[in-house]
């Protein structure tokens, strides 16, 4: 029997501890995991470390796709560790260094496959289905460049919109997922910090999330992302919690609690128009009949003495697990819609200021502007509601009131939204025959009013402006001052 000296007992402990512990090869990886040897879990489209990093994640598709990522398999060592790989193009810490490149001189590394989305982003605005052109100086495109929050949110909030003007949810399903992550890791950072939290900013990607996964239908990640903008709220300074909401709240609030006490044969009558129908109604009568968080709770959360994000969380549905991989077939252009702007109704709600960041409130208001051009010809010919289009455009001009500016870029755009609105509201009383504010409210109750309404003052001073102003004057819509929203209002 061969006696082991102590001496060789040793190194061969050593060299066991020396050797490389066994890994399962991922033999159908990613090309980019391939690349740098790292182990791939081959998730698709998008593995977990091209989600996480930005990378290509290109997969093999049979014989034919097998080229680079296959050429040097059996070439490497024997135990398989290693293989020859041709270099692949890394998405993350691309520069390009042209003189038209947005990003040159700011912090941002931008994913190559996010540059084509950010490149529509600053081209073209989606009103409804049609893309129009965008103003090249538009406040938004400054801000997205200015806050990563912001930039979160623009690329979120135009891959949605692509895909309602081409009903294609695969070209930029790949940055969709991509930002809708990173606006996830950005906000939870931010959380850290209250006074990067606050920002609005951060309050903007928080936004952006809940819009786009309420309008793909994603209900459980829609109450998560409002939890968080309520822990944002509780974070900030009595000033921005007002006891008395805005005018947009009231508004959102009063027509909420006025169309879920209407008979149910009155609401049958006001979901059938026709063939063409404003999201923003279909919008109010699902937070009224079907809401994700009651809004009377919303409202009064100012008075209660527990946080509003441990009341929603309580009363949030059932997390559901779902793979973040998952980008859900969009439904139907006008159902997605209705999510959309439904969601803006529960942002603003926990939001409960006055005025509010215009980069968020402006997708909103383009949306709602959309929808009474592409119905404004209907309703004259009586294929329409007018007293439908009158509530809308009297909500709208609403909604431009709700912006917080800080530059004349922002002043000037929420000017021209304003003035549209106006014109619109002079148009509707004069085919409504509206004379007087007791009529113009008796023409608001037929879809939602209340007699004890407290911004009654307010919308007939706004009311009372329009039809003044709009006396016997060309409708600022169609002046040649303001072309960017004269081919919107050409588009239909």
């Amino acid at each position: 029997m061969t006696e082991v000296t102590p001496i060789a007992h040793n190194q061969n402990r050593n060299q066991s501890q020396r050797q490389r512990k066994f890994h399962r090869r991922s033999r159908n990886g990613c090309s980019t995991c391939k690349a740098k040897h790292i182990r791939c879990d081959e998730r698709r489209p998008l593995c977990t470390y091209c989600l996480r990093h930005g990378g290509g994640c290109g997969y093999p598709e049979g014989d034919a796709g097998s080229n680079a990522t296959e050429a040097g398999r059996g070439s490497g060592s024997e135990d398989g560790s290693r293989e020859p790989h041709e270099p692949t193009e890394p998405c993350l810490h691309l520069v390009d260094a042209t003189p038209n490149d947005p990003f040159l001189g700011t912090s941002y590394d931008v994913p190559h496959r996010s540059r084509s989305l950010f490149q529509l982003f600053t081209n073209t605005r989606v009103l409804y289905t049609t893309r129009v052109e965008r103003n090249a100086n538009s406040f938004i495109v400054h801000k997205a460049l200015s806050h990563p929050g912001f930039l979160h949110a623009a690329l979120l909030m135009t891959a949605l919109h692509w895909a309602w003007s081409t009903g294609d949810v695969e070209r930029f399903r790949v940055p969709y997922l991509y930002h809708k992550l990173q606006a996830i890791r950005f906000v939870t950072d931010q959380l850290r910090n209250p006074d990067e939290a606050v920002h609005d900013g951060t309050i903007a990607a928080v936004s952006s999330l809940a819009l786009v996964e309420n309008a793909l239908g994603s209900i459980d990640a829609v109450s998560s992302h409002l939890q968080g903008l309520a822990k944002i709220k509780e974070l900030q300074d009595e000033e921005r919690r007002p006891v008395k909401m805005g005018l947009l709240q009231r508004m959102i609030m009063m027509a909420a609690k006025s169309v879920s006490s209407r008979p149910v044969w009155d609401i049958l009558d006001i979901s059938r128009t026709d063939f063409i129908h404003q999201s923003v109604i279909i919008s109010l009568l699902r937070v009224a009949l079907r809401p994700i968080y009651s809004l009377g709770i919303l409202g009064s959360s100012y008075n209660s003495k527990r946080p509003l994000s441990d009341v929603l969380a309580r009363k949030a549905p059932h997390p559901r697990a779902s793979g973040s991989n998952v980008l859900a077939p969009l439904r139907s252009v006008d159902g997605s819609r209705a999510g959309f702007m439904a969601c803006y109704f529960y942002l603003y709600v926990i939001m409960r200021e006055g005025t509010v960041d215009p980069f968020i409130l402006n997708w909103f208001i383009e949306q709602l502007l959309a929808d009474v051009c592409r119905t404004e010809t209907p309703m004259q010919k009586g294929q329409y509601s007018p007293s439908l289009w009158f509530w809308s455009v009297m909500f709208g001009a609403c909604a431009t009131m709700a912006a917080k500016t800080s530059d004349d870029l922002e002043r000037g755009q929420m000017k021209v939204f304003r003035d549209a609105y106006l014109d619109k509201i002079n148009l509707v009383s004069q085919v409504l025959g509206i004379k007087n504010w007791e009529s113009a409210k008796s023409i608001l109750g037929l879809f939602a009013w209340e007699d004890d309404f407290d911004g009654e003052m307010e919308l007939k001073i706004l009311w009372e402006e329009a039809v003044r102003e709009g006396g016997g004057r060309r409708p600022k819509w169609y002046s040649a001052e303001n072309v960017d929203y004269q081919n919107a209002g050409n588009c239909w």
